[in-house]
């Protein structure tokens, strides 16, 4: 008898140690915040990068097809085609090539820019990019993407500025949400690629200079390196 009283008493006593006390949870607990602060933010950041390079690589695609898609129909290409002072502008050409896209051209409200706003700012936000970059037509497109055109007046080029997310969504900014491409002489490129006018870096992709187009080099910075957007996500705020 006596000895499986003792037995019983054991089992209890072991039964006990199982359990956790309370500083020994809230221990716990605490090491489970430090490691979810610590984590957590990098996978949203990761997250957001990985989306942000998707949407570039997509619109980048999507311009890049219309070219050609212009080409093997026998439409020009050629900026020198089309004269804004008359009338004639590319981007309602281009606009042909997309199913289901908006013309914005003078439109102020949403999904549309309007170009008296300044709400696309530099690569750091210290400066608006001016509205005449805009001016020469805006088309959205059905996934929230904006692409708004710079048609200069005697001058070979097209300048056209793809908004990845639409001008409702934030940050706005050069070289983050908001990329540049140049088509000259029947190739389109990213801005700061070779023969493009912004391949300087120190100044169009910095994290410090005030310029207005401080962001024009990061298009070509995001096409060439499959880490810019975390880059640009942890560093631009």
């Amino acid at each position: 008898m006596k000895k499986f009283i003792a037995t019983h008493l054991d089992m209890l006593s072991a039964k006990a140690k199982l359990g956790f006390t309370l500083a020994e949870i809230l221990i716990t607990l605490g090491v489970i915040g430090v490691v979810a602060a610590i984590t957590i933010p990098n996978l949203i950041a990761n997250n957001k990068a990985k989306k942000l390079r998707s949407q570039y690589l997509k619109s980048y695609s999507t311009v890049q097809q219309v070219f050609k898609l212009m080409e093997a129909d026998d439409i020009s290409t050629d900026p020198n085609s089309y004269d804004r002072n008359e009338g004639i502008m590319f981007y309602k050409t281009f606009k042909n090539y997309l199913v289901g896209a908006t013309d914005c051209y003078i439109k102020t409200s949403s999904p549309c820019y309007d170009i008296n706003s300044k709400k696309y700012k530099n690569l750091i936000g210290n400066n608006f990019v001016p509205g005449f970059y805009f001016d020469d037509g805006q088309i959205a497109l059905q996934d929230g993407t904006l692409l708004l055109f710079e048609q200069p007046a005697a001058h070979p080029r097209i300048w056209i500025f793809v908004d990845l997310n639409g001008v409702s969504e934030p940050p706005n900014r050069l070289g983050y949400d908001l990329f540049l491409f140049y088509f000259a002489d029947g190739e389109l490129k990213a801005m700061g690629d070779k023969g493009t006018p912004y391949t300087n870096d120190t100044v169009y992709c910095s994290l410090s200079n005030a310029t207005s187009l401080n962001g024009a080099f990061c298009a070509h910075r995001a096409k060439t390196e499959s880490d810019y957007f975390n880059w640009v996500v942890k560093n631009v705020r």
